[in-house]
């Protein structure tokens, strides 16, 4: 597993196989080309003692003050402790949230495949963290929607619906009450699909007309399963039902169209879409996320405009996850930045030889202008993945 934290460390006592992350000083202030420094003899050493007094290196020890709880793991903020966070603050949190949020979902359609009573209590306080997270940074939780799981698909794909709902909403200013039930829906959106037959749900090629059939069910089939569960609000309910729909009416089960479509179920098919998208399934390759967007933006009529457009503004030219190549011709991914800004952070992952980078190496295109985005790449390009990096990579 790759270096997980920055560790301060006077030059004097760099030695060979150390990775210099950072400097006492400017990138630009030295002669150096690239961000980042592996120590392969003294010589390195002697060279940067003649600009440095002290660097930060990669290390698996996190610092001294790092607040986490016994098991290693951050320390989880109060339930409704919205403080902005820097993304270096809140990505670690974001991690905990998003993992222990992966396992409740499996729970939770494990319990539907069995029978038993859910848990909507978990449901509720996993959206609520989520919902934190957003409000502390709008961008941390989102980076771990590039986690895809094909083995796992349905459960993953519930949890990165939510998390972006929950975003999109947060990003377009919504009350909190209504933002929370609207992603307990589109976390339980998709639980109809586990009353699909397997082989019809995991089917490599086109579905026959009477597969697709079946599968259209799967919202009535959800809240069918849900329509009994405490605390399951009817604004909730309507996302699995209707989460499917479109304005234009072209949607199912029911053919509802416009204003006979909630709001949040709008929001909620956005989300749906866009990660479906974006996901290698069983029978195609995922898109990028730029490709997505647009492929989206061309439906005619599916969906609400100006959510959409809303949507496409919180993601911007270089939609987190994204694979680009810079003008150096190394290849990286776009990842959050530490505030919103015009130009994207890309986590570089491999060098203009496309080699692999290791450790990786994170550049801010803002303080560096001379470098830029040249082109896009489609995912899988040079054999390296998004969700390659996006569980274990911290800055």
């Amino acid at each position: 597993m790759m270096a997980l934290y920055k560790k301060k460390i006077e030059v004097r006592d760099l030695r060979p196989g150390m990775f210099v992350e950072a400097l006492d000083r400017p990138w630009l202030e030295t002669p150096y080309l690239l961000e980042g420094i592996a120590i392969e003899n003294q010589n390195d050493i002697d060279e940067l003692q003649s600009l440095c007094a002290f660097v930060y290196i990669s290390s698996d020890e996190p610092p001294a003050d790092e607040q986490t709880s016994g098991d290693g793991t951050p320390k989880m903020p109060a339930l409704g402790d919205q403080t902005p966070r820097s993304f270096r603050e809140e990505l670690p949190i974001a991690r905990a949230i998003h993992s222990n949020a992966k396992s409740m979902v499996t729970n939770l359609h494990e319990d539907v495949r069995e029978g038993e009573k859910l848990d909507t209590a978990a449901v509720a306080e996993v959206v609520e963290r989520m919902m934190d997270s957003v409000a502390r940074h709008p961008d941390a939780l989102v980076w771990f929607s590039n986690l895809k799981d094909r083995d796992e698909y349905t459960a993953v794909h519930s949890l990165n619906v939510c998390m972006l709902a929950v975003t999109l909403a947060t990003w377009v200013g919504n009350d909190g009450r209504a933002i929370k039930e609207m992603g307990i829906g589109a976390l339980l959106h998709d639980v109809g699909k586990l009353k699909v037959p397997l082989e019809v749900l995991n089917k490599p090629g086109k579905l026959t007309d009477a597969e697709y059939a079946i599968m259209k069910k799967h919202p009535e089939y959800g809240v069918e399963i849900l329509k009994n569960s405490p605390d399951l609000t009817p604004a909730s309910l309507e996302i699995v039902r209707d989460h499917h729909e479109r304005l234009n009416g072209r949607g199912y089960p029911a053919g509802r169209k416009g204003a006979e479509i909630s709001y949040y179920s709008q929001i909620a098919a956005i989300a749906d879409v866009y990660d479906a998208m974006t996901s290698d399934r069983v029978y195609q390759k995922g898109r990028s996320p730029a490709e997505a967007l647009k492929l989206m933006m061309s439906f005619d009529g599916d969906f609400n405009e100006e959510l959409l457009r809303q949507f496409a503004d919180y993601l911007g030219d270089y939609p987190i996850g994204s694979m680009v190549e810079l003008n150096t011709g190394e290849v990286g991914f776009v990842i959050p930045s530490q505030q919103r800004q015009e130009k994207p952070t890309i986590l570089l992952v491999l060098d203009y030889k496309k080699r692999r980078y290791f450790p990786q190496r994170v550049r801010d295109l803002m303080r560096f202008p001379k470098f830029h985005v040249t082109r896009m790449l489609a995912p899988g390009s040079h054999g390296v993945d998004v969700d390659d990096y996006a569980e274990a990579w911290e800055l």
